[in-house]
């Protein structure tokens, strides 16, 4: 019997071994420096994205001729501020620009169930 419950509780280990170093599967986008929020949150599968773009294509760190040298793997708010400044993008266009505008070049490849709209993403959930 105590065999059983150790090899339980080692299967039980092994079996949520990768939660423990995944990403949330769903990451509820809530930046507070664009309170108060117009339309309900986006909610975000970053495991899903990661899976089909390289991650330089979101967590980007530009160089002064523009060239995309990659990121640290920070989020948007850590450079992107709600007023745009320093020649950076605010938090909102950067969101959309980023966001949506890979989601039509999607669209225009013939992906299908692409949102594009204000409401694909910003669902309304009760």
């Amino acid at each position: 019997m105590r065999y059983a419950r150790l090899g339980f509780a080692a299967l039980a280990f092994f079996l949520m071994m990768p939660f423990a170093f995944s990403q949330d599967a769903v990451m509820i986008m809530n930046h507070k420096e664009l309170d108060p929020h117009q339309r309900p949150l986006v909610r975000f599968t970053h495991e899903q994205h990661a899976a089909k773009m390289d991650c330089v294509q979101c967590h980007h760190d530009y160089d002064e001729y523009l060239n995309n040298k990659g990121g640290e793997g920070g989020v948007c708010s850590d450079c992107h501020v709600q007023s745009p400044m320093d020649g950076k993008l605010s938090l909102l266009e950067a969101f959309h620009g980023q966001c949506k505008g890979c989601h039509e070049v999607m669209q225009r490849e013939g992906k299908p169930n692409t949102p594009v709209t204000c409401g694909e993403c910003h669902i309304l959930r009760k």
